[in-house]
């Protein structure tokens, strides 16, 4: 049964393309494990506030499993961690993350 992870994201003022950057650098080829999602959507918030701004992030897995395995990889590769480590000068802050199953 499909699972959906969702990210939302605070996005710096003036920071969208450098953190629409570390997302296609998420892409290469080198982050391809056995694993991968179905899907991955990004929406913007509809109604900004004035001084933050929120992306959701939907990555969709065939199954728990599935999820589980990426997430496995992702928490054992120091480059992936590296990446998305949040840092005084990242220009995103993780808000939530949430696991959705389809019922």
């Amino acid at each position: 049964m499909p699972v959906i992870a969702k990210f939302v994201y605070e996005i710096k003022p003036g920071r969208t393309d450098d953190f629409m950057a570390k997302l296609r650098s998420a892409a290469d080829e080198k982050f391809v494990s056995p694993v991968m999602p179905d899907s991955v959507r990004l929406f913007n918030s509809a109604v900004p506030g004035p001084d933050t701004r929120y992306i959701t992030m939907l990555i969709e897995y065939p199954d728990m499993a599935a999820y589980g395995a990426r997430t496995d990889y992702e928490r054992t590769n120091p480059e992936w961690r590296k990446l998305f480590a949040e840092q005084a000068d990242s220009p995103q802050r993780l808000v939530s993350v949430e696991l959705l199953a389809e019922i």
